[in-house]
């Protein structure tokens, strides 16, 4: 069942069925991906940042089902053989204040956001040397490429393309990445940037100080949308506060004493675990992408520090 479902039940609709953001966001706008989807475990997206707010009844239960708690007194996350890390990447998300998000934009602000971040990324130099690529200028053989090492993005996740995030591909999206390619920003895919840092071996901190240094440079340039409560306010809500999603990749078969502990944290929900290719692929061939599953309302410094307490200790 889909938070959708869940929260959403035949009064909550009506009441909020007449309500409207000041940017034309209605309910059927926020719903429409889950209500195209049944299966979405989510099923809304905000297409504005006033629809946290206008539609708050449905959207701060589903922020609460993804508030983190504290893990401070647990004592068995030690599942993690440092020597099997394939690699740490750090993902932050962030959307301009004073536009629609991807959800709710036209052509022209798409466009026009692209345009803004992409004059912005030009100052993450001369610490991330790289350059900047419109996905409409990529060969699709090249782009297929880019895709499979999560180098770039393409229109293929139906829950996105249901709720209108996918509108006018390819135009106003780009990507830009580091000659090393350790560094990348993603320009209008779920949110208006998406900026990753990936690095061979289990390396948080080193990955956190580029991270630091990156969204350091880009919020020097651009005005980032920022709620007092809840923090930055992203696409999908599980995804609000402070934007960040930190995880390893990790190859069970280098040690297969990890998976059942792996396994079981999953099954209470403390731990996400994907395919190597991201949200909703497969998982074979022995690796996993792992992180915490809730990050609403946690820092980014306690982010860190909770995903240094999956290490195994030497």
């Amino acid at each position: 069942m889909s938070l959708l479902t869940r929260y959403l039940d035949d009064a909550l609709r009506a009441e909020l069925s007449h309500r409207v953001t000041s940017g034309g966001t209605r309910l059927h706008d926020v719903i429409r991906s889950g209500a195209h989807h049944p299966d979405s475990s989510i099923g809304i997206y905000a297409p504005d940042s006033q629809s946290y707010d206008v539609f708050r009844e449905l959207f701060d239960p589903i922020l609460q089902h993804f508030r983190a708690t504290s893990l401070v007194h647990r004592h068995d996350l030690a599942c993690l053989n440092p020597a099997a890390i394939v690699s740490t990447r750090i993902r932050v998300a962030r959307n301009l204040a004073g536009h629609a998000f991807t959800a709710g934009m036209s052509r022209p602000e798409r466009l026009g956001v692209e345009a803004k971040i992409a004059r912005a990324c030009g100052a993450l130099a001369p610490d991330f040397q790289g350059w900047i690529r419109k996905l409409g200028d990529i060969p699709r053989a090249r782009l297929g490429a880019m895709i499979s090492r999560r180098l770039a993005f393409g229109p293929a996740d139906k829950y996105m393309a249901a709720a209108n995030i996918h509108a006018d591909w390819p135009a106003g999206r780009s990507v830009f990445n580091t000659r090393r390619k350790q560094l990348s920003v993603w320009i209008n895919e779920e949110d208006h940037l998406r900026v990753a840092v990936v690095m061979p071996g289990a390396c948080l901190s080193a990955c956190a100080d580029a991270m630091d240094v990156a969204m350091s440079r880009l919020a020097a340039q651009l005005d980032f949308c920022r709620d007092g409560q809840l923090g930055h306010l992203t696409s999908c809500p599980s995804n609000a506060g402070s934007g960040m999603r930190v995880s390893c990749m990790v190859n069970v078969r280098l040690d297969p004493s990890q998976e059942p502990l792996l396994q079981q944290l999953e099954s209470e929900g403390v731990l996400q675990i994907r395919g190597a290719g991201g949200e909703h692929a497969p998982r074979n061939g022995g690796l996993m992408d792992v992180s915490f599953r809730n990050r609403v309302g946690v820092s980014e410094m306690q982010m860190l520090q909770d995903m240094e307490m999956l290490l195994q200790k030497a």
